[in-house]
């Protein structure tokens, strides 16, 4: 659980480094803070949750908490109207799996805007590759009592969470570009 916060870490760090250059951009950093602690109230397999934007979640997985609250809060974000979205998490052990410990896995929905941060990435020392995101994804976290599940299993393991994401700010009109940085294993 330790390393969970490392996005949020990196939102805080990326502020304080724009602040520090006096970049000339706008730029809003959010992350979600919250606990996982074990109760009698705490959520179960089975258990439906509602998102921020009234799209009903079942949950599959209890250890799949962090797709939740990223997705709420970038369905949030949508009300900035922003530009772009960058999103970096540390959601998921399959990136490891098919990229190993040194390379970030990054997917998005815009091709320009993943191949800026992508050579900003590998300019810094940090190599990143594209994961697929492919539409026949979302097959995998269709659920029969909610609208979405919060996982899709094995296969496919780094890309149905960005579904997750994409379904939950679709009801929110959202249009800006995004991009997702996904890695399990600190960098």
């Amino acid at each position: 659980m330790k390393f969970d916060m490392c996005g949020a870490a990196g939102v805080i760090g990326a502020m304080e480094a724009i602040a520090g250059l006096n970049l000339p951009i706008n730029v809003v950093g959010v992350f979600g803070a919250t606990t996982n602690m074990p109760s009698g109230a705490a959520v179960k397999p089975g258990d439906v949750v509602t998102a921020s934007n009234g799209k009903t979640i079942e949950i599959i997985n209890t250890d799949a908490e962090g797709r939740l609250v990223l997705a709420d809060v970038l369905a949030w974000i949508t009300r900035f109207d922003p530009a772009a979205v960058i999103d970096a998490a540390t959601l998921t052990g399959a990136c490891v799996v098919a990229l190993g410990t040194t390379t970030t896995g990054a997917l998005g929905n815009d091709d320009a805007l993943m191949a800026e941060v992508i050579g900003a990435a590998q300019r810094a020392g940090e190599p990143a590759w594209q994961l697929p995101m492919f539409d026949e994804y979302r097959e995998l976290i269709k659920s029969d009592v909610a609208d979405m599940k919060n996982t899709g299993g094995r296969a496919a393991g780094p890309s149905p969470p960005p579904c997750c994401f994409a379904s939950l700010s679709r009801t929110r009109g959202y249009t800006s570009t995004w991009r997702e940085r996904r890695t399990a294993s600190p960098t």
